[in-house]
């Protein structure tokens, strides 16, 4: 687990001298006599003390650095660019690493992430128990949640309605008026995508029309496996009025695979997407999508540390309508 920091609070009490003291030293600001200098440095080099970003973040009211940790290739990266500083509107550098839905390879990422001196660190999507997220948080208080719950603390949690957007996926899904449709999901579903997936569910279950459809489960929800899936079940899918896919990936191998079947999209078949990806505009047709604001969401973040309030308690989903519905 994290290990336990040592603070400047630490520092100055083991070299007997103020915080502010301290506090001058490191950011070379102010005058302190050469010899209190060499002692306190001394302290420091001994402790391996490590600025606190986050600390000194929130005195300035400005982050320096985002992490960012997610288990899988759904979001952009580009998503990343653009994040700013709202004071000097520079560039903020983010830091980002990928895992496994790990629980152990979350651990690491979070302790290189603290030990590179991020002010602010993002952990999306985590398979970590609950019990070991909120031991992580009440360690770091820079550790901030994108859709898990934190119980020690509300406040690093930034979350968005999966449900709704399973929902608005159904909902589109069945405008064109279909009888007969297919849900791709993987077999590994976090509590975002299963989430999702009871919104779709539970929209399509409910239709006051005679809604016939049936569930796919892939261990990856990618272009190759979808694909494959189509091509296996060619004539599930050429019967299908709309397909409805857990991302943006595997919506675009099924456009792929139906056009490869010579299937007309969508006047045959509607296709829907889930995060609005990149490759959501370059595919042909271009998907229609539901919109991940995971941008906003780490905007969302920055707001937190620099003004240690709340903007947004939930982030809802949004259509994004293109060519195939």
């Amino acid at each position: 687990m994290v290990a336990q920091t040592v603070t400047i609070k630490d520092i100055a009490k083991l070299a007997n001298v103020s915080i502010a003291t301290v506090s001058r030293v490191l950011n070379h600001n102010g005058k302190v006599k050469s010899s209190t200098k060499t002692k306190i440095q001394r302290v420091i080099d001994k402790m391996n003390f490590k600025p606190n970003a986050y600390a000194r973040d929130l005195v300035r009211s400005r982050v320096s650095s985002l992490g960012v940790i997610y288990p899988h290739f759904s979001f952009d990266c580009h998503a990343f660019i653009g994040i700013s500083q709202k004071n000097t509107a520079a560039p903020l550098p983010a830091f980002i690493a990928q895992t496994a839905h790990s629980e152990l390879e979350e651990d690491v990422c979070i302790q290189n992430m603290n030990a590179s001196y991020c002010s602010g660190i993002v952990l999306c999507q985590s398979r970590a128990t609950t019990q070991t997220l909120n031991s992580w948080a009440k360690k770091l208080p820079h550790l901030f949640c994108i859709d898990r719950q934190l119980t020690s603390s509300p406040f690093q949690n930034v979350t968005f309605n999966h449900l709704e957007a399973g929902v608005l996926q159904a909902t589109e899904a069945l405008k064109n008026g279909g009888k007969y449709g297919i849900v791709i999901h993987s077999t590994k579903m976090d509590h975002a995508s299963s989430q999702r997936f009871a919104g779709t569910i539970g929209k399509l279950s409910g239709s006051k029309h005679n809604i016939e459809f049936e569930t796919f489960h892939i261990d990856l929800c990618n272009i190759d496996s979808s694909i494959e899936l189509v091509m296996k079940h060619e004539a599930q899918f050429k019967r299908a009025d709309f397909v409805i896919a857990e991302n943006d990936f595997s919506a675009y191998g099924v456009v792929e695979a139906l056009k490869a079947l010579a299937v007309n999209i969508p006047h045959e078949v509607t296709v829907i997407g889930f995060g609005n990806h990149m490759i959501s505009t370059i595919s042909y047709p271009k998907l229609t999508t539901v919109q991940y604001p995971f941008h906003q969401m780490l905007h969302e973040v920055v707001h937190r540390i620099e003004k240690q309030t709340i903007q947004t308690n939930q982030f809802r989903p949004t259509l994004v309508k293109r060519q195939t519905s």
